[in-house]
């Protein structure tokens, strides 16, 4: 288990290049010997199959035929074989060995006095079924099968030998094994030469975008990995993390827009709660005086104090800290409540509020949606005209369900309708200052809507006015 845990952590200190290269090589070196090996055994099999199967025939045609007499004379077919037998062609080639290893007879078509280099008794150690190539004369070669012969009334058993011309076309595979035998090792060391060099080649992007990566850091997130090809899989890598990188810069830029934002808008009352306070103190004044300052002082800390409630409400909605309870939700009832608690103030400005559609049931959660359509509602109410009309309307789509809340305020400019739902955006800023707002209503109501799975949008109404939807999903 040590040596095994060993060789794990090796193999997990290796680079991936190192890695791919080792696969490479040994994947293909086996499918390269593989191959070899069963080309070799094809063709070994294709030039030697034919002469060994007329080898077996001829060892059957032998045994049926041949027999031995008491005398050790031999039968063929029930007739003597003479001797010197006389060749004829239905007699296989095949020599006759006594269990002492004599040759008892050999029956060929050569002539007696041929030159030949006799071959000697076949070994019985090798085991039956034996198959031997040999040479008789400089221009005649002999496959040879050598088995073991039984003859009746004798314990040990003869052997017998038969031949056939060797096919010429058999002695390549010798030649086909040493041709193997060399160019594998060369074979195999280019595969893994050539492995590693592809590989090194195939993940140099990697090491590009590694390089370019430790250059990244809070201070400079402008930078960004290089793509090489944007088809294959490390382009594609690249590209995904880029886009990733850009949203990273685009939250660190909102954050510090953020922060400078929410330091001005805290800085403001602060100011205005110290400035009241010194200029209180600078002289003696009289009771309603100091009530005055008071009442001036409590109103910041109470705008102070709205600021803070509204921000850690941003916060909780953007970092998914919001439970989300659903359950079935009348929405024109949700409607109709939120216009019920903000009708005073409506009614200060001698607006008109109505609320038109059927009955809509969605499964959301019904605290949140509401929060989101009263920042609607309050806007509307806040930016309309004295004596102007607000619309809310509620419809079930295909696909979902919608709110719509429509008012005849000034509207937004074009320019400015990309930034409608960032924190502490105004249109106006004077006038959200003046009506007490901070910029966060919308960017509140997005998040909301956004934890239920739903979305908001806006679209300009002509020649003046604006109309803000809220959309939630069936499921």
């Amino acid at each position: 288990m040590k040596v095994e845990g060993f060789v794990a952590q090796w193999w997990q200190r290796r680079t991936i290049r190192f890695r791919l290269a080792v696969w490479y090589a040994v994947g293909s070196t086996l499918l390269i010997t593989g191959f070899a090996f069963v080309l070799y055994s094809f063709v070994a099999v294709r030039m030697a199959r034919p002469l060994d199967h007329q080898l077996r025939g001829d060892l059957d045609r032998v045994q049926r035929a041949l027999r031995v007499n008491p005398d050790r004379t031999l039968r063929w077919n029930g007739i003597e074989i003479t001797d010197p037998a006389p060749w004829m062609g239905e007699y296989p080639w095949f020599e006759l060995w006594d269990e002492r290893d004599h040759l008892i007879r050999r029956v060929w078509p050569l002539a007696e006095n041929r030159p030949v280099q006799l071959p000697g008794a076949p070994s019985r150690t090798v085991g039956a079924g034996a198959v031997s190539v040999f040479y008789v004369a400089p221009d005649l070669r002999l496959r040879a099968l050598s088995v073991p012969f039984p003859v009746p009334g004798i314990e040990t058993p003869w052997m017998i030998r038969l031949m056939r011309v060797h096919q010429p076309h058999a002695d390549a595979l010798p030649e086909l094994q040493l041709i193997i035998a060399i160019t594998l090792p060369v074979v195999v060391a280019l595969l893994v030469f050539g492995g590693y060099a592809f590989t090194r080649r195939w993940l140099l992007p990697l090491d590009r975008m590694a390089a370019e990566a430790k250059q990244i850091t809070v201070d400079d997130l402008s930078r960004r990995l290089p793509v090489t090809n944007a088809h294959d899989e490390l382009g594609r890598m690249a590209g995904i993390f880029n886009v990733t990188l850009d949203r990273l810069e685009n939250s660190f830029e909102a954050l510090d827009r953020f922060v400078t934002d929410a330091s001005h808008e805290l800085r403001t009352p602060l100011t205005t709660l110290r400035s009241v306070g010194e200029v209180g103190l600078r002289r003696e004044r009289t009771t309603a005086e100091y009530r005055e300052i008071i009442a001036s002082m409590l109103e910041e800390a109470e705008r102070l104090q709205r600021l803070v409630e509204r921000l850690l409400e941003l916060a909780s909605a953007e970092g998914g800290h919001q439970s989300v309870h659903r359950v079935a939700t009348r929405l024109d009832e949700t409607a109709r409540t939120c216009v019920g608690n903000l009708g005073i103030l409506a009614e200060q400005k001698r607006q008109t509020v109505t609320v038109v559609g059927d009955a809509c049931v969605a499964h959301t959660d019904p605290l949140l949606f509401r929060q989101a359509l009263l920042n609607l509602i309050h806007n509307a109410i806040k930016y309309s005209p004295e004596g102007a009309t607000i619309r809310v309307s509620v419809a079930e789509q295909e696909h979902g369900f919608e709110v719509m809340v429509a008012d005849e305020g000034p509207g937004i400019r074009p320019e400015n309708r990309a930034f409608i739902t960032e924190r502490f955006f105004r249109s106006d800023p004077s006038r959200g200052r003046e009506s007490g707002g901070f910029g966060l209503g919308l960017s509140i109501t997005k998040a909301y809507m956004s934890a239920l799975g739903g979305s908001v949008a806006y679209e300009p109404v002509k020649p003046h006015g604006s109309i803000f939807r809220l959309v939630l999903p069936k499921t």
